[in-house]
């Protein structure tokens, strides 16, 4: 039918399988859907992205596109800690290498 489904609605209701991720963590993810002819560019994204905090000790944006490896988290906040600076900055261009 050429619709995305929410991502934040499980394929299987919780009550049939609650160790499902989407399940276990539905109270930390945070989802702003709107219409495609309503998105006005990546900047509005992250806008809308940056709105959507609530004064959590880590916060992070990524594209759709970006495909995570195991232990991304940890490795991330391990290089947010060795700066020393809990107002650092980490950022990258992500590549395909």
């Amino acid at each position: 039918d050429g619709v995305d489904g929410s991502c934040d609605v499980p394929h299987v209701p919780c009550s049939d399988d609650p160790d499902q991720p989407i399940c276990l963590y539905k109270n930390q993810i945070d989802v702003f859907q709107m219409d495609a002819e309503l998105a006005v560019g990546p900047v509005f994204a992250r806008h809308i992205g940056h709105r959507l905090y609530r004064g959590e000790y880590y916060a992070m944006q990524s594209d759709a596109h970006v495909t995570f490896t195991r232990g991304w988290d940890d490795d991330i906040i391990s290089q947010m800690e060795s700066t020393g600076d809990e107002l650092a900055v980490l950022t990258t261009y992500l590549t395909d290498i």
